[in-house]
């Protein structure tokens, strides 16, 4: 597997949090790679099977061992939710209806609807964990067939079913 930067995953960050405007970006390269390192302390919190760490600084920041595809994405995803809650907290400070000549401007709303975006992310985190934890348990009982059959034996009127394990090999 090839090295991955974390410079590698700043603009799958971008475009995770809408920051895909060219000419105007809003979040600076600093600002992605702080969040890379959140969400990977945050993910490394929560998966404690997957342990990773980054090594050296800057441009040459590398991860180790190499994240997986569907740990890049788990990265990226724990980053977007490092930056939306940041996004949250300014927008608390900034939550209120501004009277003007033209209407109303509420902005009180914001911090909700990034919470919402939050639940949304948590929500794309918890199904790829899902997804793994399927794939592995049909790779560990690969081969295995439960045979059930019923015996004369009843208990309280009920019929007992005797299982059988048998292996593929």
């Amino acid at each position: 597997m090839a090295t991955v930067y974390e410079k590698d995953l700043m603009p799958r960050l971008a475009r995770e949090v809408g920051d895909t405007d060219l000419s105007n970006l809003y979040y600076s390269a600093d600002q992605l790679f702080s969040a890379i390192n959140d969400g990977l302390a945050q993910f490394v919190l929560e998966s404690p099977d997957q342990q990773y760490t980054v090594i050296d600084t800057g441009d040459n920041a590398y991860f180790s061992p190499d994240p997986s595809v569907e740990d890049q994405q788990l990265l990226v995803l724990y980053a977007a939710i490092a930056l939306t809650r940041g996004e949250i907290q300014k927008a608390a400070r900034n939550a209120y209806s501004h009277s003007n000549p033209a209407g109303r401007t509420d902005f009180s709303r914001i911090p909700e609807m990034l919470d919402k975006n939050i639940t949304r992310l948590e929500n794309r985190i918890a199904d790829v964990f899902s997804k793994r934890s399927r794939r592995s348990a049909e790779s560990e009982s690969c081969g295995v067939e439960l045979r059930g059959s019923p015996t004369e034996t009843t208990v309280e009127g009920v019929g007992i079913t005797t299982i059988t394990i048998e292996t593929g090999n």
